[in-house]
C-alpha cells in the first residue's frame, strides 16, 4: 500500500524530468556502490549529491533497491568493465582519483567500483528515461480525459472516489494534469536546504576527523589485516595520541585461517608510532610496532570467520616425492603452506604499472577474483608516491608458540606494506627461537622488481630422529635409529613462488641398521636434498648417488667389513651346493642370487651368447641396493 501511494503521488505530483532523471541516476549509483568498508566516502558523496540536487527521493530510493539486486547479479560484468576502464585509455583519471586527497577514500582502486559506477550511470539513465515516459504519458492521458470526458468529472467528484484517491494516491493533485504536462522540465536544480545540510555534514566530518582518527585508523588497519590475513581480526580498544603519534591497541587477536577455533596470534597490547599527516590520501605510515606478551594457538571464545575465498591448491610437482608421500598428516602441513604461500604473494605486491595491460596480468586478476571474490581485487598499480599502509619496523617479542616446545619466538619484520615496490628496501622477516632450534631469514622481492630474487635461509637444529620418523610415512623402510638431525636451507625462489632450494640434512650420533648387518653407529652423516615446486606443494628430491657416497664415507668401512664376513660364509655355502649339484644351481647363479642380481635366466643366456661374459655385481653395488631404502626411496626414483 505504501509503495502504491508513493507511486500515485509521484504520478500526480510535480516531479519534473530533471528531478526524475537525477534521482534515478543517483539511486542507481547507490545500488551499485562498493561496500562501505572499501569506499566510505563514495556512499557519503552520493547521498550528499542526492540532498543537494533537487531529485525525487522516492524514485531514488526505489531505483537504489532495484539496482542493489541488479548489482549482485552483474558483479562479474562490473569487474570486467572495470578492467577495461581502469587499465585503459582513461587510466590517468582513475590514478588521479586514487591518489588525490578525499577522493582516495572513494575506492576507485577497486575494479568493481569503477565498473559499477559506469554501469550505475547507464542503468540509472535507462530507468530515469523509463520513469519520465511513464509519468509524462500518464499525465497527458489524464489531461485529455479531464478535458474531454464529462463522465470522468462526475466520477471524480463523488465522495467515495475522493476518499479512495486520497488513500491510494495521497489526495487531489495541487495542479491539473494539463498544468503538470506543460510545466518546465528542469526547474530549480538544487535545494537550498540540501546545500546547507551538505555544508553541515562536511564540517562535522572535518571536526570528527580530529577526534575520530583512532576509529578511522582502526577501521583501516583492521580491514587491511583481515584482507591480508584472510580471517577475522579482533581489536578491543584503541588509544591514539595525535601529538605524540602514538597508537596503542588493546587485545589484538587474529583468527587462524586453518583452524578458526584458535588464534594464529593473540597479544594483550600492541603499541605503534605512526604519522596521520597523509590520512586524507588514505595513507598510513607506521614507524614501529612492538608486540609483547603474545601467544600462538590460543583457544577463541567465538570461532573466527574466513575473509574471502581460500586459494585453490596448486597441482603437485611432477618430480620427487610430495608431502602426501612423506607425511601421514600432509593435509595439516599443506594448509599451513597454503597460508604461507598466500602471505608471500600478498607481501610481494602487485606487478609493475606498465604490465597492467598485459593479458597475462589480467588473467592473474581474474584468477584472484575467482579465488577471493570480485570485491577484493584492486588496481594497486595505480597507487603512487607511497603505499596505502607502510609498517617500517615490527617486533613480536617472546611469542609463546605451540612449536618449538618450551621455547619462545622473536619475530622481526621490516618494510611490510601494501605496495612494496614503492618502498626502497624489500620486505624482510626474521624468526629466531629462544633455544636456537629454529632460525628463519627471508627477504621477499616485490613482484614489480623481477630482477631481484627472493631469498630464504632456514636452519633447524637438535631435532630428534626417532620423533621425526614417527611422523613420516616410511613404515618398516626406515634404517636409521636414534640420534638427532639438523638441516640448513639457503636459496632463492622465483617471482611466481616456485622453490628451488638446496638443503643439507646432517644426522648425528645415530645408528644405521641395514638388512642382515649388525647396527652400525654413525657419528655424523650429511645428506643433500633439493626442495622444488610451489610453496603450497613442494617436493623433496633426493640425490641417491650422493646419499650412497655419504653412507660409504661415514659408515661404509664398518658395514663393508661385516658384509664381507657374512658374504664369505654364505658364498662358501652357495658354492658348495653348486659343486655338489644341489638344486641344479650354477656357481654364477649362486653368486648372482646372493648379491642381488635381478636378471632372469633368459637375460643371462642372452648376455652369454653376446659376449660370453658373466655379470659380477660388486659388494658396493649390493650395499647401494640396501641403502636406497634409507629414506623410503626405490630404484626407479632419482
Amino acid at each position: 500500500m505504501f509503495i502504491i501511494r508513493k507511486i500515485g503521488k509521484t504520478l500526480r505530483g510535480q516531479a519534473k524530468p530533471y528531478q526524475i532523471l537525477s534521482a534515478a541516476v543517483l539511486g542507481a549509483l547507490i545500488g551499485f556502490a562498493p561496500p562501505v568498508s572499501q569506499a566510505p566516502l563514495y556512499m557519503i558523496g552520493v547521498i550528499l549529491l542526492l540532498a543537494i540536487l533537487n531529485a525525487n527521493f522516492f524514485i531514488a530510493t526505489f531505483t537504489a533497491a532495484v539496482c542493489k539486486l541488479l548489482a549482485l547479479a552483474l558483479t562479474p560484468v562490473s569487474f570486467e568493465l572495470g578492467l577495461v576502464l581502469v587499465d585503459g585509455p582513461i587510466q590517468p583519471l582513475f590514478k588521479m582519483l586514487v591518489n588525490a586527497p578525499v577522493s582516495a577514500w572513494m575506492g576507485f582502486e577497486y575494479y568493481i567500483t569503477a565498473g559499477g559506477t559506469v554501469l550505475g550511470i547507464i542503468v540509472g539513465v535507462a530507468i530515469g528515461i523509463g520513469w519520465i515516459r511513464l509519468i509524462s504519458g500518464f499525465r497527458k492521458k489524464m489531461a485529455n480525459i479531464e478535458a474531454n470526458s464529462e463522465k470522468y468529472a462526475d466520477f471524480a467528484s463523488k465522495r467515495v472516489v475522493r476518499i479512495l484517491m486520497w488513500i491510494l494516491f495521497g489526495g487531489k493533485a495541487k495542479m491539473s494534469y494539463a498544468e503538470l504536462a506543460e510545466q518546465k522540465k528542469v526547474g530549480n536544480p538544487v535545494r537550498p536546504l540540501g546545500i546547507a545540510f551538505a555544508v553541515l555534514v562536511v564540517g562535522l566530518l572535518v571536526v570528527l576527523q580530529q577526534f575520530a582518527s583512532a576509529p578511522l585508523i582502526t577501521t583501516l588497519l583492521k580491514g587491511q589485516l583481515e584482507k591480508f590475513h584472510g580471517a577475522t581480526v579482533d581489536v578491543d580498544g584503541v588509544n591514539l595520541d595525535l601529538a605524540a603519534g602514538q597508537l596503542t591497541v588493546d587485545r589484538l587477536a587474529m583468527a587462524d585461517p586453518d583452524n578458526l577455533e584458535t588464534d594464529l596470534i593473540r597479544a594483550n597490547q600492541l603499541s605503534a608510532k605512526l604519522s596521520t599527516t597523509d590520512l586524507l590520501r588514505k595513507r598510513i605510515t607506521i614507524d614501529q610496532v612492538i608486540v609483547d606478551d603474545a601467544v600462538q594457538g590460543a583457544k577463541r571464545d567465538k570461532p573466527g570467520v574466513l575473509i574471502g575465498k581460500r586459494p585453490k591448491p596448486s597441482d603437485p610437482a611432477e618430480e620427487g616425492k610430495t608431502l602426501e608421500d612423506w607425511f601421514e598428516e600432509a593435509k595439516v602441513w599443506k594448509d599451513r603452506l597454503d597460508t604461507f604461500r598466500d602471505w608471500m604473494e600478498k607481501i610481494k605486491g602487485p606487478p609493475e604499472d606498465e604490465k597492467a595491460k598485459d593479458p597475462s596480468v589480467k588473467d592473474r586478476l581474474r584468477r584472484w577474483a575467482d579465488q577471493y571474490g570480485y570485491a577484493t581485487v584492486k588496481a594497486t598499480h595505480l597507487i603512487e608516491g607511497s603505499p596505502t599502509v607502510l609498517v617500517k619496523d615490527t617486533k613480536i617479542n617472546k611469542l609463546r608458540a605451540t612449536w618449538p616446545e618450551e621455547e619462545t619466538l622473536d619475530i622481526h619484520a621490516t618494510n611490510l606494506s601494501t605496495h612494496p615496490a614503492l618502498v626502497k628496501e624489500s620486505p624482510r622477516i626474521t624468526v629466531k627461537s629462544s633455544g636456537q632450534t629454529f632460525d628463519l631469514d627471508t627477504t621477499i622481492a616485490p613482484l614489480a622488481r623481477e630482477a631481484e630474487a627472493s631469498k630464504l635461509s632456514l636452519t633447524l637444529r637438535n631435532q630428534s630422529i626417532d620423533d621425526t620418523l614417527s611422523d613420516l610415512d616410511l613404515g618398516s623402510q626406515s634404517t636409521i635409529k636414534g640420534g638427532t638431525w639438523q638441516a640448513g636451507i639457503n636459496g632463492t625462489w622465483s617471482s611466481l613462488g616456485d622453490l628451488d632450494l638446496p638443503m643439507t640434512l646432517v644426522m648425528e650420533n645415530t645408528t644405521l641398521a641395514l638388512p642382515s648387518i649388525q647396527p652400525t653407529p654413525i657419528e655424523r652423516m650429511p645428506v643433500e636434498f633439493g626442495i622444488i615446486g610451489p610453496f603450497d606443494s613442494p617436493s623433496l628430491k633426493v640425490d641417491h648417488e650422493q646419499l650412497m657416497q655419504s653412507i660409504m664415507d661415514n659408515a661404509g668401512k664398518a658395514v663393508l667389513n661385516q658384509y664381507v664376513g657374512q658374504a664369505t660364509g654364505e658364498l662358501k655355502k652357495q658354492l658348495g651346493d653348486a659343486l655338489i649339484g644341489g638344486g641344479g644351481s650354477s656357481v654364477k647363479d649362486a653368486i648372482g642370487g646372493f648379491l642381488g642380481n635381478k636378471k632372469n635366466d633368459n637375460e643371462n643366456k642372452e648376455g652369454e651368447e653376446e659376449d660370453g661374459k658373466e655379470d659380477k655385481p660388486s659388494v658396493e653395488d649390493a650395499l647401494k641396493g640396501f641403502g636406497r631404502n634409507l629414506l623410503g626411496g626405490d630404484d626407479d626414483k632419482e
